[in-house]
Order: C-alpha cells, then sequence, then structure tokens
C-alpha cells in the first residue's frame, strides 16, 4: 500500500491494512515517517519514503512526498503481489504497470470522472483543485510531471479517469456519488465510510440532557477562535447541548465564557459523539460526511476548498442537511439553519436510507474480500 501524508486520505485507507493483515496476509504501507505509529498499530510493516529529509518543513515535505513516494515503490514494489493506492497518489497504476504487478485504487472523495473535476475546479475556490479551472495550468503541470512519473498520458485528467485499475474503491455509497451513472458498477465498487473496529475513547454524556448538536471542521477552520466564539453566540441560552471540538490550534482560554450548554474539548470521539448526535455542523470533509450518512445525522455544512462545497451541494440536493457559505456568515444565521433542520423531521427522514445503505456496504472488509478474490 502507498499513500500521501495527508490524514483525510490516509486515514480511512488503514482500516483495510488491518483486514488484510488479519486475514493472515502481509502487508507494507509506504508512508511519511509521522503515520508510522497509526500503521504499525494495523500490524502492517511501516515503510518510510525515500529520500524524505527530516529537516524539511511542512510545506516541504507535502511536495516532495510524491516523488518520495514513486521512488520507494518503484524500489520495493517489485516484491509484492499487487499495489493499493489512494487516488491521490496519481501515477500508482502506471508504475504498477511498470512492476508488473496488479494494481487497486481507493478513493476517498467522490468517484472522479471528468465531469466531477470540472465541478471540483468551478466551487473548489483557491485550492489545490483550481488546476482543473484552468486547462491550459493543467496541460503545463501535466507535461511536467509525464515524464518524471512515467505517466501514460500528458495530461493528468486522462490520467486519472482513463488509466485506473479495473477495480476501484470508493469510501461512499453510489447513492451520495454525483454522477453515479457514468460510473459502470463492474469496475466502481461503492463501500461506505470506513468505521470498522476504529477504537476510541469513552466520552462523559452525563450532562447531555437536550438535543446534541456537534461541531468539529476542518484544519483551515481550525485555527479561527472568532469561527468558534461565532458558534458560541449562536447556541448560548438555547434548547441544545453543543460539543465542539476545536483541534490543536486554538486554545479553550481564547474563547472567553463558555455557556452553560456548550462543551468545549480539543479532540472527541467522533463515531461516538455522531452516533448521539441531532445535527452534525461540519466543513464537508468527505470522511467527516460518510461517518454522519453512517450513524443517519443531518448537517449544517460551511465548506472551505477543494472538493468540499460539492460535497455540501450534494447533501443540499439530497435534503440532508443544509449548505451556507463562510462569507457574511452570522451567529443568527448559524442559529436559524440549526434549529430549522432541528425541527423540520423531514431531514431526519431523508437521511435515514443513506443511513440503512451506509450500515451494510461493508467498508474496508468488503474491499479486502474483492481484492484477494481478484488476485486469486
Amino acid at each position: 500500500m502507498v499513500n500521501l501524508p495527508f490524514s483525510g486520505h490516509t486515514n480511512p485507507t488503514l482500516g483495510l491494512a488491518k483486514v488484510l493483515v488479519d486475514l493472515g496476509h502481509h502487508v507494507s504501507y509506504i508512508n511519511a515517517p509521522d503515520f508510522r505509529e497509526k500503521i504499525e498499530r494495523t500490524g502492517a510493516a511501516f515503510i518510510p519514503y525515500d529520500n524524505y529529509p527530516e529537516t524539511l518543513s511542512p510545506t516541504q515535505k507535502e511536495i516532495k512526498s510524491w516523488s518520495a513516494a514513486y521512488q520507494t515503490v518503484q524500489r520495493v514494489g517489485a516484491d509484492f503481489d499487487c499495489l493499493v493506492y489512494e487516488m491521490l497518489f496519481l501515477p500508482g497504476k502506471a508504475l504498477a504497470d511498470q512492476l508488473g504487478i496488479p494494481a487497486f485504487r481507493l478513493f476517498s472523495t467522490f468517484t472522479l470522472n471528468e465531469k466531477v473535476l470540472k465541478d471540483f475546479g468551478r466551487t473548489g475556490g483557491w485550492y489545490m483543485t483550481a488546476i482543473f479551472r484552468y486547462p491550459r495550468l493543467c496541460r503545463l503541470f501535466s507535461k511536467m510531471i509525464k515524464r518524471k512519473f512515467g505517466l501514460r498520458y500528458g495530461d493528468i485528467v486522462k490520467e486519472m479517469v482513463h488509466n485506473g485499475p479495473d477495480l476501484n474503491f470508493t469510501y461512499t455509497i453510489r447513492d451520495f456519488q454525483i454522477y453515479p451513472d457514468e460510473f459502470p458498477s463492474a469496475r466502481y465498487k461503492y463501500v461506505g465510510p470506513a468505521i470498522g473496529d476504529r477504537a476510541e475513547p469513552d466520552f462523559d454524556f452525563s450532562k447531555i440532557t437536550k438535543p446534541l448538536i456537534y461541531i468539529s471542521l476542518g484544519t483551515l477552520l481550525n485555527t479561527s477562535a472568532a469561527f468558534f466564539r461565532k458558534c458560541m453566540d449562536a447556541f448560548r441560552d438555547e434548547p441544545v447541548s453543543v460539543v465542539i471540538s476545536i483541534g490543536k490550534t486554538v486554545k479553550k482560554e481564547q474563547l472567553g465564557e463558555i455557556p452553560e450548554n456548550i462543551f468545549v474539548y480539543p479532540f472527541v470521539p467522533q463515531l461516538k459523539i455522531l452516533k448521539r448526535a441531532s445535527l452534525f455542523i461540519t466543513h464537508g470533509g468527505m470522511n467527516s460526511v460518510n461517518e454522519a450518512l453512517y450513524y443517519g445525522t443531518p448537517m449544517l455544512v460551511i465548506p472551505v476548498g477543494n472538493d468540499q462545497p460539492r460535497v455540501a451541494q450534494q447533501i443540499e440536493d439530497l435534503h440532508l442537511g443544509k449548505y451556507l457559505k463562510r462569507k457574511g456568515l452570522t451567529p443568527a444565521i448559524l442559529k436559524d439553519s440549526a434549529l430549522e433542520i432541528l425541527r423540520d423531521m423531514s431531514y431526519k427522514e431523508s437521511i435515514v436510507p443513506f443511513e440503512e445503505k451506509s450500515q451494510a456496504a461493508g467498508g474496508n472488509t468488503e474491499i479486502a474480500g474483492m481484492i484477494l478474490k481478484a488476485l486469486s
């Protein structure tokens, strides 16, 4: 297995490594040193990237990781029976072909094709997906990396869409996929979120006496104490209990006086909270959204960039929650939108079929079974 050092792309795949190890297979996982502990906890052998100095800054490490991962797979890959890669590692299929081994691809966002990538480029703001908004820039970047990574096509969109493995697995259900009819069921499998037997610490719910609103946002919003103060202003004195996960950047002391009905933590056991929550206020990261679908929790989505605005739009289109823009967001808008979802039972009714299908989809256990069947 190989991945790039991004939590949202790596974390869902760790359960697959564990399932395969538990079934008696040898798994080696190539990633950055930051993921050593998580990977070794699955029972897989950890292989750090080649030529990846610890002295690099976080941004330099992210840029360096692409070629470092490629070089490492190139060095060790021929000794293995297959390569499992997440879609962000673009050269996965081309590299497996060079090594003469079969490949399997994992999608931690929607399954991708030209239409989906065009949507991401149009809606994703000034983030990684912006490249798909500018064909000329995309061609220039493609030309730069084609030779470096041995790609089949001189276009990263064509490489991603037309040079994929025979089996591709997406961590959502087909009902949530945008343009689902574009993806033949023989090649594209939808397995729901990577929940599995994820171990989480206990959480004290004894003070949660009213409908529970859970607030947890991505790293770009988690750096804003002002945003969390806005959330507290929205729900103070309202007939709800609010659990806020603020992450490691913002400190509790920066938030001022915390109302009695609001509970603030650096981190919480998200699955246990979602299981009890009546509403999830989220940035629209695909992993968190799929977990909310699994537990049937309606959402209020405040996206930042990349795939998140398109995820938010899909949630609103399917009546699983509401989509709020960051610009102009006020405590009053937050409160009114949240209370509307809590009062209107049609949101909960709409999400029930998604909950049932997500829980029946199989997750990483299903992926492992299909990979092993294909290899045999």
